[in-house]
């Protein structure tokens, strides 16, 4: 009985246990496999005295050759740099022979599976696939990994019970590949991940790893951890693109987990894999493909912090609202409404319910909050200048920033980072038909509804050159009309602003639009699908769609609390929107952070949470 030699090298992965067997034939054929220690700079395993990753056969490898399968390794076989692996018979003899670890019978099939077990700090079984194409099954062979690895550590103190790995760019990862990796019918775009009985978190750091074929992933990679109390942790991995390449481990930093958090990882986080090779991912949203050498990313953001007026009105309304703390007062929270702003990060974000105890240039009594006192976020928000109007400027395109004179009202305003973007032009219209004119200086404004404005600015990107323009508007309450159609002033401002005002901005320069709309998608109104008539799209009816929508976004869709008093957690009401065209968006995020108020007790900082996405053009 003949032996064969082939040397196996596995360029970073160990070998696993393989849930595919077979029985030993009557009249074997017995391969001889070597697995040689890589020398790669990361692996899952201990170091050796050599400076390398030990591999070894283990128990349950199966090996096919075209198709040919072995039958599974014994624990007697496996645990070596060694094993023979018994056939049926001698593969037959063909020009190019495809080598498949797990083997399956169809010949050049590579196979990811799409549901399996998680072993702590190991590889599931058939997670690494390991392929190898020769012409000579006498010579020595090397298999080489066709994965790429995630790796991050995770602390605390729960116990998970899955992982769902998921592609928001749409690209396969789980089902039949051929040996190029090109996916074949059935392949998806999500791989689940069991813990079995449980991995339990505590102060130690324990390893999270999952594999996805190497290749390029437009939108990077999206893990959501669930936890067996039902909360959930979603982790975004190289947000702006990666290309991953086989037998690569790219290794996070240490995470703890927090319940229903996101965070994101780029191509600027610390990593190992130094092989891997990331790319910017390319493409815009209904304005043609650009090479993605070229391709710009800017964080936006929409947040209604809360007029100081709303809150005392709330607070002292104990019939209707029940007890609200007096943290939630604006001389109580505006340092978190700040602290919030901030750590969003915005480039651009537009701000609704600003204020003359919000926002001002000069220091005079209008400006005192209700204790007497001075409350303003200009101080607190040293990386942004402000884009903003008095309630009097009745010329939209004439910016004025003294906002005591006349007063401020409620109003919107932009806040941009002067070291990443350059402001161009910018202007203020009224979305009640006449336009030009504030409803206190309107003698022809029907009353119905409060008037409301739109505010915009021209942007270019500094580092890129490009240009877009940024909107934010704050429409009528859903019921503010008469009795006969409640909906009409709300369906006005959604009119004004999609028809007439944000067509103003050329189809040539991508353009965002946000704010709080009051108004949800699928109301019988039908004044969310006027918003959508347009050209503008919401970023997250299309990250939804495409799938690459986080599943705590998809669990918990509103912005707001459920009550004013914060009881209740949050509601499934979702009236504050981005939309966007000449973009493709890659990440929607909302901050559903508590913080800490003057009396360090922690609260949601405003009515509303914060909304951001990326977008890229």
């Amino acid at each position: 009985m003949r032996k064969i030699l082939i040397q196996i090298s596995l360029l970073i992965l160990p070998l696993l246990l393989f849930s595919c067997r077979k029985d030993a034939p009557a009249q074997p054929f017995l391969l001889n496999a070597g697995v040689e220690a890589p020398s790669a700079r990361s692996s899952m395993g201990e170091k050796n005295g050599e400076g390398k990753y030990p591999v070894y056969w283990s128990e349950g490898d199966v090996i096919a050759v075209n198709g040919a399968l072995s039958a599974a390794l014994t624990a007697g076989e496996a645990g070596g740099a060694s094993a023979t692996f018994t056939f049926n018979e001698k593969p037959a003899t063909a020009g190019v022979y495809n080598l498949v670890c797990p083997g399956n019978a169809v010949s050049g099939r590579v196979v990811f599976p799409s549901s399996q077990t998680y072993t702590e700090n190991s590889f599931c079984p058939g997670a690494a696939p390991l392929i190898c194409v020769t012409d000579d099954l006498d010579a020595p062979v090397v298999f080489t990994s066709c994965a790429a690895i995630v790796r991050f550590p995770m602390t605390g103190s729960v116990t998970l019970s899955s992982m769902t790995v998921t592609t928001p760019g749409g690209e396969k990862i789980s089902g039949n590949f051929n040996m190029s990796l090109v996916p074949q019918d059935g392949a998806s775009g999500q791989m689940d991940y069991s813990f079995g009985g449980g991995l339990t978190l505590d102060g130690e750091a324990k390893a999270i790893i999952f594999t996805v074929p190497a290749g390029t992933y437009r939108k990077g990679l999206r893990a959501v951890l669930q936890a067996s109390n039902g909360s959930a942790m979603t982790i975004s991995f190289f947000t702006t693109g990666a290309t991953l390449a086989a037998s690569t481990v790219c290794t996070f930093p240490s995470l703890a987990f927090q319940a229903w958090k996101e965070i994101i990882f780029n191509e600027t986080d610390p990593m190992g894999g130094e092989e891997i090779d990331l790319e910017e991912q390319a493409g815009t949203d209904g304005m043609g493909a650009e090479d993605a050498s070229t391709l710009t990313s800017i964080k936006v953001g929409s947040y209604n912090i809360w007029a100081p007026s709303a809150r005392e009105s709330v607070m002292k309304d104990t019939e209707k609202y029940g007890i609200v703390s007096e943290q939630r007062s604006w001389a109580n929270s505006y340092t978190a409404v700040a602290d919030m702003i901030n750590s969003l990060d915005c480039d651009v974000i537009g701000i609704q319910e600003v204020t003359k105890m919000v926002y001002q240039t000069t220091l005079t009594s209008d400006n005192e909050d209700y204790d007497g006192n001075v409350h303003t976020l200009n101080s607190l928000l040293p990386n942004y200048r402000w884009v903003i109007y008095n309630s009097h400027n009745t010329t939209y395109d004439n910016l004025t920033n003294n906002t005591t004179a006349n007063g401020l009202g409620a109003t919107d305003a932009i806040l941009y980072k002067n070291s990443v973007l350059t402001l161009v032009s910018k202007g203020r219209a009224w979305l009640n038909g006449t336009r030009n004119k504030a409803p206190q200086d309107d003698q022809n404004w029907d009353g119905i509804g409060s008037n409301r404005p739109a505010t915009w600015a021209k942007f270019t990107h500094k580092s890129s050159g490009k240009q877009f323009v940024f909107i934010v508007t704050h429409l009528d309450l859903p019921g503010a009309g008469e009795k006969s159609d409640p909906a009409y002033p709300q369906r006005r401002n959604a009119q004004e602003l999609i028809n007439w005002f944000a067509p103003m901005v050329t189809e040539d320069l991508p353009s965002v639009i946000t704010g709080d709309m009051n108004v949800d998608a699928g109301d019988a109104a039908g004044n969310y699908d006027i918003l959508i008539s347009g050209r503008w799209k919401d970023v997250y009816d299309t990250m939804k769609a495409d799938g690459s929508l986080s599943y705590t976004d998809r669990q918990v869709k509103g912005t707001m609390p459920a009550n004013k008093n914060e009881e209740g957690g949050l509601s499934s009401w979702r009236p504050d929107h981005i939309f966007f065209y000449g973009f493709m968006p890659s990440y929607y995020y909302v901050c559903r952070d508590k913080l800490p108020t003057a009396d360090t007790s922690l609260h949601w900082p405003s009515d509303h949470l914060p909304v951001i996405a990326v977008l890229n053009f």
